[in-house]
């Protein structure tokens, strides 16, 4: 199938988009606000200054932001922020609510930008997988979630397959919950503590313990989804002929 020059056109654009964030992010000044400890410390303060600034309307503003932000950057340190800023609570619920908007609106953008280019090149077993994930479109991005695949990949990524916004939407929403939660309580737990931190010792109380093992748990749980899902029903071995339960 030929690619349309309008979608060529499309796709022209997509890159340039995602040259320029590569630049900013690696080449620039800017970037260090992401990829180093200092800059992201500076970023901290840079948007709790903002926010503050905002009144009652911070939380909101701070949402906006982080949806805007990773467009083109990492979440994690909009993450950070939002825990170290708002607190273990209320930060969960701007971060989830800012990467919710964030992933929806970069999946909108790759199916504008993307979608047509890639028909172009979707034949054979290829064109098979995208009907196939246009079919099971929550589970494939449900589970994509639990397994931690880059954030920003799989948003415009998944714009550009068959699979429903509707599936995409929820698939992002439940899939994205727990990390949010475990990583935004992990840094709001660091913000309590660090207003009455007297030594190494206070790092070893449940709210710093729980939230960093279940983030390292997380780590482990495609393993464990695996494995449940191959294991065979009622504790029969999958016979000789067939597979085992998928």
């Amino acid at each position: 199938m030929a690619v349309r020059i309008d979608n060529l056109l499309k796709f022209a654009g997509f890159l340039l988009f995602a040259g320029i964030a590569g630049y900013v992010l690696f080449l620039t000044p800017a970037g260090d606000l992401f990829l180093t400890h200092e800059g992201r410390r500076a970023l901290v303060a840079r948007l709790d200054m903002f926010v503050r600034a905002a009144g009652i309307f911070g939380p909101a503003v701070f949402a906006v932001i982080y949806g805007l932000g990773v467009l083109a950057l990492p979440a994690t340190p909009f993450t950070a922020a939002g825990a170290l800023i708002f607190g273990k609570y209320l930060g969960t619920a701007c971060n989830f609510i800012g990467a919710v908007a964030g992933a929806s609106l970069s999946f909108v953008l790759g199916r504008y930008f993307l979608r047509g280019f890639a028909e172009g090149f979707l034949t054979g077993r290829l064109a098979d997988l995208d009907r196939k994930a246009g079919e099971h479109g929550f589970s494939v991005i449900f589970y994509l979630r639990i397994f931690w695949f880059p954030f920003i990949v799989l948003n415009y990524a998944a714009g550009a397959t068959r699979i429903r916004f509707s599936d995409y939407f929820w698939g992002t929403f439940f899939g994205i919950l727990p990390a949010v939660a475990i990583v935004s309580f992990f840094f709001g737990n660091l913000r309590e503590i660090a207003a009455s931190f007297r030594g190494p010792a206070d790092l070893l109380q449940p709210d710093i313990l729980v939230p960093a093992i279940l983030l390292v748990l997380s780590f482990f749980l495609p393993a464990l989804l695996q494995r449940i899902r191959k294991k065979p029903a009622n504790g029969n071995p999958p016979s000789a002929g067939g597979s085992g339960p998928a």
